[in-house]
This record gives structure tokens, sequence and C-alpha cells, in this order.
């Protein structure tokens, strides 16, 4: 009786051992393709923000004498967001041909007057552009055609468009997808 029990319980021993090395098997198995199947299930979700306007125009008419020092002072409205990384471009219009053709200048830029050499340049904050005049020599010798009712356009491009070519601007416009009806008008 005793190689029949010690039989016997071999027997059962490598029943169960191999029977919980089945289920284990089986176990972890099912564990691992449950794993496998929650994480591939799982997908990183991108949030694109819409993006409605790459860029910002606003149009001023400035006049310029020697009250205002022959410079002005555009701070942005509230309803223009501008962020420290955003370039800004100021144009000023040079010329309207065939009556209806504006031609914008990037500032700064010269001319050449019979009293000598005058500039039209600017500087700026994300908070505010002045523009003023300068020349080698005296400013209140400058007829009222580069002093009154000067209209300059100031495009704000955020930092992703700055490589842009800031000479052209109709090309700038186009690129950052804005028209004529997106530009803010604003009188000093």
């Amino acid at each position: 009786m005793n190689s029949r029990y010690l039989f016997l319980v071999c027997f059962l021993k490598t029943y169960l051992y191999n029977s919980k090395m089945m289920t284990m098997k089986t176990i972890a198995s099912l564990l691992s393709l449950s794993i496998i199947l929650m994480f591939s299930s799982c997908r990183k979700e991108t949030y694109i923000e819409e993006v409605t306007q790459l860029g910002k125009v606003i149009e001023i008419t400035a006049d310029f004498n020697a009250a205002n020092n022959f410079s002005v002072l555009y701070e942005f409205p509230q309803s223009v967001a501008v962020y420290e990384s955003d370039a800004i471009f100021v144009y000023l219009l040079e010329d309207v041909v065939n009556g209806n053709e504006d031609v914008w200048t990037l500032i700064p830029q010269n001319f050449f007057t019979t009293n000598g050499l005058l500039q039209y340049t600017y500087n700026h904050t994300f908070y505010d552009v002045s523009i003023f005049l300068d020349a080698n020599f005296d400013l209140n010798l400058l007829p009222t055609n580069y002093t009154q009712d000067q209209v300059f356009r100031i495009v704000v491009v955020p930092a992703e468009f700055a490589v842009s070519n800031p000479e052209n601007y109709t090309g700038l416009m186009n690129q950052l997808e804005l028209s004529e009806s997106d530009v803010f008008q604003l009188s000093n």
C-alpha cells in the first residue's frame, strides 16, 4: 500500500502542479492580453486650437507737428491681443495709384526732400507703437504733405510667421489670410 499511496501522492502533486501551472499560464496570458488591449486602445488626444486669425492689422491716421515732437504713440486696444513674441511691422501709405490701389511701404523709409533727408521710423512694445519722424534738418520746415493725415498700417505677426518677407505687404496679408475687411480702423 505504501507504494500505491506514494504513487497516488506523486500523481496528485504532479497533476495539481501542472494544473496550477496551466491555470497560472492562462491567467498570465489573459492578463497580458488585457493589458495589451487596454494600452493599444488608449490613444493620446491631440487638441489643436483653431486659429481663426493669424495676424492683426490696424490702420491709423496721424499728424506730426512740434506739439507732439513729430511723433505719435498708439496703444493697442484691449480687443487686439499682442504677445511679446509677435513681430510688429509698420507700413506707410505712400501713394494711391489707378485711383484705388494703395502703395504700402515698410518703414523705416527715407525720403529726400529739398531740405534734406527725412525718415519715417518706429519702435514698439507689445503694448504700443511709437511712430516718429527723423531728419538731418529742422522738422518744422517740412511741408504738410509729409506731416498731416499720414496713414499707417500696423501689422502684428505671430512669431511663427515672422520669417515672412515683411517688405511685401500684400504677400504678408495673403500669408496671414487677411483681407481689407480685417483691418481695424483707428483714428488719432
